[in-house]
């Protein structure tokens, strides 16, 4: 199965990229001009249908640089690049049998939901352009896809993993290991109670290639709400305490306050839609975290 990740230098996009069997080597997306980057992917829609050459295929969307302190304009601005992509599909799909895969965040859209833990079927509850975002974005797919392909949407949990952007204000557990390995203090917005889901993005990438892959998703045309998730809460404090466990060093921890925190969620636990293949254990996931942060630290000191 073909298949074209779209966000591939990203956390999530990168990990499923390796995974690909038969990965299409779509084209530099300018992120930062909408009209270039949806160019680039109104061309690149163009070749990948003409490389699917009526086989199995699948578009998986990863893209993306908001987060829960993202202005309504940025999110504007993002929804309208998917948009380019969608009616491309749309307006000439490959031939063959595929399905297209968006990203969604469980965060996100069931930041004010109540009675955890959420699942597929949890109405969504945004409290930030991030969240409401990530609904606008599901709900084009839905509709301009109705009827051309399958459709899959994941709504993943908090994911981690080494390589994470850390210019973004999100990463609870690279943020802790950078501060492991600098000791400069992080600021944690949110109490120390506060229950997440973590998955490790080496697994929320294999749940999503084999969620394309389902010959029940390739055989219909309808859409498929996923919630991807390890089903394993933590609260703020045990990531805490693992990671000490983890890197044999005390993290140096501020408590403090930001705009974002009144638009997230204290309880965020989830229920997966389907059983995943692994789920690695949150300190097997850690560590190499440690590890490429401790690399990119001391590579930056000798270059710097």
């Amino acid at each position: 199965m073909i298949t074209w990740v779209v966000g591939r230098g990203g956390l999530l996009g990168s990990a499923i990229h390796r995974q690909c069997a038969e990965p299409f080597d779509g084209s530099p997306v300018p992120w930062d001009d909408p009209t270039a980057a949806a160019n680039v992917l109104q061309s690149d829609a163009a070749r990948f249908r003409a490389e699917a050459a009526g086989g199995p295929w699948a578009v998986i969307w990863a893209a993306g640089a908001a987060t829960t302190s993202t202005s309504a304009e940025q999110a504007k601005s993002e929804l309208e690049t998917l948009r380019a992509l969608l009616t491309a599909l749309r307006d000439n799909p490959p031939a063959g049998p595929g399905a297209v895969f968006l990203t969604s965040s469980a965060g996100g859209v069931y930041a004010g939901s109540a009675d955890p833990p959420f699942d597929a079927a949890t109405p969504p509850v945004p409290l930030s352009p991030y969240g409401e975002l990530k609904l606008r974005q599901e709900a084009l797919a839905t509709e301009l896809l109705s009827g051309v392909c399958p459709l899959v949407i994941g709504r993943f949990s908090n994911l981690y993993g080494p390589g994470q952007n850390l210019t973004k204000l999100q990463g609870l557990i690279s943020r802790l290991a950078l501060a492991a390995v600098t000791q400069q203090p992080i600021n944690i917005f949110v109490p120390l109670d506060t229950i997440r889901d973590y998955i490790y993005v080496d697994d929320a990438a294999s749940a999503a290639l084999s969620a394309v892959q389902r010959p029940a998703t390739l055989q219909s045309n309808a859409t498929t709400m996923l919630v991807i998730a390890s089903g394993q809460p933590a609260t703020v404090g045990q990531v805490i305490r693992t990671m000490n466990q983890v890197t044999k060093r005390r993290v140096p921890v501020a408590l403090g306050s930001h705009a974002s925190a009144s638009a997230q969620s204290l309880d965020l636990r989830l229920t997966p839609t389907l059983a995943l293949d692994t789920i690695t254990p949150l300190p097997a996931g850690m560590k190499p975290v440690f590890l490429d942060i401790l690399e990119r630290v001391q590579r930056q000191s000798l270059t710097g």
